[in-house]
């Protein structure tokens, strides 16, 4: 009998394996950047802000970028932005749904705008720490 097998080559595996890790990666940013969100609109995390003054709390959104970063070494700037930039239709409406409106729909645009830099940097900032920490080893 005629046996048919189907190998995938180590190559092509591994790059699969590096796809979904990357699909992966962008998820699991998405949802810490939900709850995140929901955090900072209940209430649940208290940042002290002056109304006039800086938003504080934005500084939270460091985390998605960094878990993102841990998770997708490849590509950990591009995953942690798709996946700021997948979570902020819903955020918008839940803050429509569930949320009075406070701010300017202009307002809470840039507030997005601004969580995702902030997302996109916590990335960056794991990317230049592995960086440093290879050059100290190799020297």
């Amino acid at each position: 009998m005629l046996q048919l097998t189907c190998e995938i080559s180590p190559t092509l595996r591994r790059k699969k394996m590096a796809l979904w890790r990357n699909v992966f990666a962008a998820v699991i940013c998405c949802i810490i950047f939900l709850i995140i969100f929901i955090l900072l609109k209940n209430g649940w995390v208290i940042v002290i802000s002056v109304a006039p003054g800086p938003e504080y709390g934005l500084l939270l959104f460091l985390l998605p970028g960094v878990v993102t970063a841990l998770i997708s070494r490849d590509s950990a700037i591009f995953s942690s932005f798709i996946g700021g930039l997948a979570s902020i239709p819903v955020c918008f409406l839940l803050r429509m749904a569930f949320y009075p409106r406070v701010r300017p729909l202009f307002q809470e645009l840039a507030y997005a705008t601004s969580a995702i830099f902030w997302c996109v940097l916590g990335a960056m900032l794991v990317q230049l720490l592995v960086v440093v920490y290879r050059q100290f080893r190799h020297d």
